[in-house]
């Protein structure tokens, strides 16, 4: 086992795999399997093979004996099944109502403490952590920009990893918590303690549903969670709101064990100073992009973005993944070795911004599609192509084309997809994103924002 962790960290993806399936079939140690499964997964992740990781995820929900376990392998489970292809909203909703079996030792009367006499509702922002993520652009104006006079928010941070942004945010709240070191039953006392009106998950089942092991003891009198966070249902019993749009939901309300709260919009992109720095020039030859996370490159992508190239001779095609791992870029360039050799695949790094003054249009991943890289490259002028999907978690990227007032960029199947693609790149006409758009007006989301939270608890 010592070897193939040694491998993992050294960036040996294919030797740890190997490594693992000898130990597998030794079976020397059965009750250890869950720790195998989870290093498999961890491995073929740095390899994008989606479809091997989500299975893996899977084999250590049920060889883990320790039900808290149990619940941050099934987050991780219900995670990455979003990168699979054939992704079925039906079979998610499902799979998150077991998720929810898992929580039958937690006290459902949990003692919440009377709140202390204020006028003021308190909210509870609860997040894995506060430093800067892509996350974090869409739920900053939140706590900053908050009407102190009717409400008092506190932030509570699960990881003990702080930067500059944590500081930002720890300087504008009204508390700020480091809880790090506390168990999740604790964390929830002490919320309850402080007297917290909502308790706001930011985390859903990323990070292996943490946030959601406290949410489940209802330390607020209010339980809310919603598409800044996690793109979909918790399935949670203990979380009584799911914040969204009304385009995103759309018929969707079905695969949701929340309420849900619709606003007119969820997002609203806050850019941080390094993209403020980095504006888009003008380029010369017509290139596209996709700088999106490489787990969400499927193979349909793929053979659509080769049916583009090769209608558009004169272009190129320029991948960015979001890790350093040099594993998953010899993986992708594996899948396209039979592609136009005017490709360019290259690692995660944090000065990327400076690809966007070579990309001329993004051609958004599907179905899985990019969130704040979606908002980032409007921001940047860069226009980007989407494949609006059916289900609430696919319909991220054409919210806020939407919320930008790019609805000619939005599409709903592959061959317009190609064509939009093919035409665009063609045309002599190109166009430039409105940065004044409501995808970037933070003033009003905060106040619709707020507005919603406190008509839920019948705060005028």
């Amino acid at each position: 086992m010592d070897v193939a962790k040694k491998f993992l960290a050294d960036n040996l993806p294919l030797e740890t795999i190997a490594r693992l399936k000898k130990i597998l079939d030794a079976d020397e140690d059965a009750q250890n399997d869950w720790r195998i499964h989870e290093l498999f997964a961890a491995a073929f992740c740095d390899i994008c093979a989606a479809r091997s990781t989500t299975q893996a995820t899977f084999n250590a929900i049920h060889t883990d004996t320790i039900l808290r376990e149990q619940r941050r392998h099934f987050s991780n489970y219900l995670f990455t099944s979003h990168y699979l292809s054939d992704f079925d909203a039906e079979k998610n909703f499902q799979a998150a109502q077991i998720y929810n079996s898992l929580y039958r030792d937690v006290d459902e009367n949990f003692q919440i403490t009377t709140p202390r006499a204020r006028e003021k509702i308190h909210v509870a922002f609860v997040a894995p952590n506060f430093c800067e993520s892509s996350t974090a652009r869409f739920f900053e104006p939140l706590l900053t920009s908050y009407d102190r006079e009717k409400f008092f928010v506190t932030a509570w941070s699960l990881s003990d990893e702080e930067d500059k942004f944590t500081e930002k945010i720890s300087g504008c709240v009204d508390n700020f918590f480091n809880v790090f070191a506390i168990s999740f039953e604790e964390i929830a006392q002490r919320i309850s303690e402080l007297g917290a009106d909502i308790f706001f998950d930011l985390g859903g089942h990323t990070e292996g549903g943490a946030t959601l092991q406290i949410a489940s003891y209802r330390p607020a009198r209010v339980r809310m969670t919603s598409a800044i966070g996690y793109f979909d249902t918790t399935g949670l019993d203990a979380i009584d709101f799911y914040v969204t749009d009304k385009f995103l939901i759309d018929g969707n309300e079905k695969f949701f064990t929340e309420k849900i709260l619709p606003l007119e919009s969820i997002f609203a992109f806050t850019p941080n100073e390094k993209m403020i720095r980095a504006k888009k020039i003008d380029g010369k030859n017509f290139t596209f992009g996709c700088l999106n996370n490489f787990m969400k490159i499927t193979d349909e992508y793929l053979e659509c973005v080769k049916k583009i190239l090769d209608a558009v001779p004169n272009s190129q095609m320029i991948f960015r993944d979001t890790t350093p791992l040099e594993s998953r870029t010899l993986a992708l360039a594996e899948r396209l070795k039979n592609f136009s050799e005017r490709i360019e695949i290259l690692r995660g790094d944090e000065n990327f911004f400076t690809d966007y003054a070579k990309i001329d249009l993004i051609l958004d991943t599907f179905p899985y599609t990019g969130g704040m890289m979606t908002a980032l490259a409007i921001y940047m002028g860069v226009p980007v192509l989407n494949l609006c999907g059916k289900f609430h978690s696919q319909r991220l990227g054409a919210d806020m084309l939407r919320l930008a007032g790019m609805e000619n960029f939005i599409v709903t199947n592959v061959d317009d997809y190609a064509d939009a693609a093919i035409s665009y790149a063609q045309s002599s006409k190109k166009i430039v994103p409105n940065v004044e758009s409501k995808l970037f007006d933070t003033k009003n989301f905060v106040k619709n924002f707020y507005d919603a939270l406190g008509s839920v608890m019948n705060f005028d």
